[in-house]
């Protein structure tokens, strides 16, 4: 089969939970069936690649729009680099796309070579009201090319059963055109590892234990709770933020101001405001006595699947596709929240919600012999359901059904 991958999101180019889905999943998709299917890789950015059955080509725009205010310059390069990808695809046996970042083009290349159109559910932009701050009018604009797609697509793919209902209650997709199929994670790569080097080159102490957040710097991902919920924590404990990569910069400053606060106030706050490579990654998950997921929207929550497969057990938030990953009082807790009536999303932070989250950081640090038993069924757990094998499998068997049906 000839396969078509268009995402915005590909190595070296990796920012989010997209970035990593695509990344592992076109690897085993080449990979299957003695590596007889042709995957062809449409990205955003300047990569060329070849190998035996994949071929991958970053799409750039080399020049400016003039004339066109700033915040609209990079929907409008997004837009330019869609059409650059309809022209840069011959002929394909189905086209899969990754995020509202490439869904005109998927739309258009339908039309255009009368070929199965698939979307991968990774996140919803009517769910995401704080991205009008990023985009501005552009929200508008991505919204509408979301709903477009969706009611064009001939399957789905969730990558958790919340998101299979979200969809169908948003955009009025069939249940029979939308296959759950969760994320996956590499448990060779990410396995129990210690390296106190790793710590020491990020300033953690290896003898302390500490707390770790890894995400952007958005509202989606919760960091300003994190923040007011270590106002709580015992100032013994370490936290290290690997948060870098702001929507906007009056988040940066919000996060900036507060992390300084926390400082001046003797707290053991690290922050690594930088993209830390998945070698470092690693044994950060590994040696840290918990991992946080405050996040306030997560259709899947990949994160997590990292942190547990390193033998650490998780404190999260109870939403979305993360209920679905984070099993509560056996691989982690779950902390409850309330998205309609606890917290403005687009700024402010939930008292009740940051001290909650600071009461179950507060009883897993309070005992090493619970985590570590919820580090153990974690790692087993994630063996267990979540290989990344399997999931090309699925989605290779979700193509072949939507080929067939297009005749």
């Amino acid at each position: 089969m000839r396969i078509a991958i268009l995402t915005n999101e590909y190595p070296p180019n990796i920012y989010g939970g997209a970035g990593v889905h695509v990344d592992f999943l076109t690897r085993e998709l080449a990979a299957l069936d003695g590596r007889s299917h042709l995957i062809k890789v449409l990205c955003f950015g300047e990569q060329q690649e070849r190998a035996e059955n994949k071929i991958v080509k970053g799409i750039r725009v080399d020049f400016p729009f003039p004339g066109q205010e700033s915040r609209h310059r990079k929907l409008l390069e997004t837009l330019f680099r869609n059409v650059l990808m309809v022209g840069s695809l011959e002929e394909v046996d189905l086209i899969h796309c990754h995020t509202w970042y490439t869904h005109l083009a998927g739309c258009l290349l339908k039309q255009l070579l009368g070929k199965p159109l698939v979307l991968t559910t990774h996140s919803l932009e009517p769910h995401r009201p704080w991205k009008e701050e990023q985009l501005g009018s552009g929200y508008q604009v991505s919204t509408w090319l979301e709903k477009t797609a969706y009611q064009n697509a001939d399957g789905v793919i969730a990558v958790s059963r919340a998101m299979r209902q979200d969809v169908h209650e948003l955009y009025s997709v069939p249940w029979d055109k939308v296959r759950v199929i969760p994320n996956g994670i590499d448990v060779e790569l990410y396995r129990p590892t210690e390296n106190p080097a790793v710590l020491a080159k990020y300033g953690v102490d290896p003898a302390e234990p500490y707390i770790l957040f890894v995400g952007r710097i958005t509202p989606q991902k919760g960091i300003t709770h994190l923040l007011a919920a270590l106002e709580e924590v015992t100032e013994e404990v370490q936290a290290v933020l690997c948060a870098t990569g702001p929507d906007t910069p009056e988040i940066g400053r919000e996060v900036e101001q507060r992390i300084a606060q926390l400082q001046g106030k003797g707290r053991k706050v690290i922050w690594i405001n930088q993209f830390v490579p998945t070698p470092d990654l690693v044994p950060l998950y590994s040696q840290a006595a918990l991992f946080v997921c405050p996040s306030i929207y997560e259709p899947f929550g990949i994160i997590n699947l990292e942190a547990m497969a390193c033998g650490t057990p998780v404190v999260a938030t109870a939403v979305g596709g993360i209920k679905e990953v984070v099993v509560h009082e056996e691989t982690g807790l779950l902390v409850p929240f309330d998205v309609q009536g606890q917290v403005e999303q687009k700024s402010g932070t939930t008292t009740q919600f940051a001290r909650e989250l600071a009461g179950a950081i507060h009883r897993l640090l309070a005992d090493p012999e619970k985590r570590g038993e919820m580090g153990k069924k974690a790692r087993a757990w994630v063996e267990q359901r979540f290989s990344w094998k399997s999931v090309a499998r699925q989605t290779l068997d979700f193509y072949r059904e939507l080929v067939k049906q297009a005749g």
